[in-house]
């Protein structure tokens, strides 16, 4: 490897500087604020796992994408690639723990996927975990969450897509498919969006459906309704499961969704209902939230069943989305003043310290001081760009009257104050 290439990030990761950290740090201060209002907890669990644990329910695309290793020790371990079954892995090991559990996480996962526009291979989620709830009114909860925090992070244009294991597992064995190779179907219907239907159709054929009963299948399942018709009590009651979510969405949480039975999930543990965020990018970025039920997962991991219901929010997808739609509005700026020593001498670089000690602890201003003994005006202009609203001049005279030149930056105006009188002025513009 080149020494060039040795200065970049590994492919499919990113390096954030402080402007884009500070964008996801909002975005996610923003969701973090929605997930306790709703009485959740953050939890965060480790960045890898026992490989048995994670490859427990995934499915067998999702296995393949797993960052797997074996320690010095010899244990196979993997990289998390999403948080639900760490979680449920917790779960299963404290059954002293009070149900309902409200848990929310806002972690980075990994998954060693083809990256592209709005999918790294390191990658953060934000996301909740409701266990102990077997109603509707748990799902409808969730989804809640997931669409007021996707508003409070700045999202408008969005709709919510809303299925059911059961009903869409019973729509694919109408086609002829052998139950042996539902799951394998699922997971080709699961790039429907992706990779078009004629690539679904194929897979579908391939694994023993009648290649007209699946292009039927397929033009019914986006336009499908409540009414559609099925043949197992097991999609019956799906869809009354999805009948009653949907009625307390609208009228409890007054929300709409859709109903879309191209939704499936591609992760293996889901049950039940399950749903997804569609932005107007469409398939260029794919879903920025989704989620469901998974009834059996924390039981498969050797806990008792335990109904649970969660979904989670792509965080660097809903960045990229709200980029291009426009909806990231941010004035950055890595300090609100600087202090400046006009001279090099000791005592006036301490007394500048001193200066910006003071203001940092009593005003709550990011304060930095200029070390680099360049000209003032440059500092001021530099200062400037940065986003700066103030400069502190440090002066000779300023230490022996033990006071301060104070500039402001944004009307050009200057004052000369002592350090109390700043610190009154300061903390007052900052609102303390």
């Amino acid at each position: 490897m080149t020494g060039e290439a040795l200065l970049r990030p590994p492919r499919g990761t990113k390096d954030r500087l402080p402007e884009e950290s500070y964008i996801k740090r909002k975005v996610c201060e923003s969701i973090r604020k929605v997930f306790e209002l709703y009485g959740y907890g953050e939890i965060e669990t480790p960045a890898f796992e026992h490989l048995e644990v994670l490859i427990a329910k995934a499915g067998e695309e999702v296995v393949d994408q797993i960052y797997a290793f074996k320690d010095k020790a010899g244990r196979d371990l993997g990289l998390r690639f999403e948080l639900t079954t760490p979680i449920a892995r917790i779960v299963a090991s404290r059954l002293d723990m009070p149900k309902p559990i409200r848990f929310y996480y806002i972690q980075p996962v990994w998954r060693y996927e083809e990256p592209q526009k709005g999918r790294l291979r390191e990658f953060w989620q934000a996301g909740v975990e409701l266990i102990g709830i077997d109603d509707p009114m748990g799902d409808a909860e969730v989804i809640a969450i997931a669409h007021r925090a996707l508003r409070s992070a700045g999202l408008q244009e969005f709709e919510i897509h809303i299925s059911h294991r059961s009903v869409v597992e019973d729509l694919i064995l109408s086609t002829g498919l052998p139950e042996n190779r539902v799951n394998e179907a699922l997971r080709a219907l699961d790039k429907l969006d992706k990779k078009g239907k004629e690539y679904v159709v194929d897979e579908l054929s391939r694994l023993g459906a009648e290649r007209s009963s699946a292009e039927k299948m397929l033009e019914q399942l986006s336009s499908a309704d409540l009414n559609i018709e099925v043949r197992s009590q097991k999609a019956v009651e799906g869809l009354k499961f999805l009948s009653r979510t949907l009625d307390l969405l609208e009228s409890a949480y007054d929300l709409r969704a859709r109903v879309d039975f191209g939704i499936v999930r591609g992760l293996g543990y889901y049950t039940g209902l399950v749903f997804e965020v569609k932005t107007p990018l469409g398939g260029e970025v794919g879903s920025v939230a989704g989620g469901g039920r998974y009834d059996d997962l924390i039981s498969s991991l050797g806990g008792p069943r335990l109904p649970a219901t969660g979904m989670a929010i792509g965080v660097d997808r809903l960045i990229e989305v709200l980029r291009t739609l426009g909806r990231i509005d941010v004035t950055f700026s890595e300090f609100d003043a600087v202090v400046v020593p006009v001279g090099s001498d000791e005592e006036l670089l301490k007394y500048a310290i001193k200066v910006a000690e003071t203001l940092r602890w009593k005003t709550a201003l990011r304060v930095t001081v200029e070390y680099t003994g360049r000209s003032l005006s440059k500092t001021l202009e530099k200062a400037g760009k940065k986003g700066a609203k103030y400069a502190v001049i440090i002066g000779a005279r300023e230490v022996s009257e033990g006071s301060l030149t104070l500039r402001d930056l944004e009307n050009w105006t200057e004052q000369k104050l002592t350090i109390d009188e700043a610190v009154k002025l300061l903390g007052y513009s900052k609102g303390f």
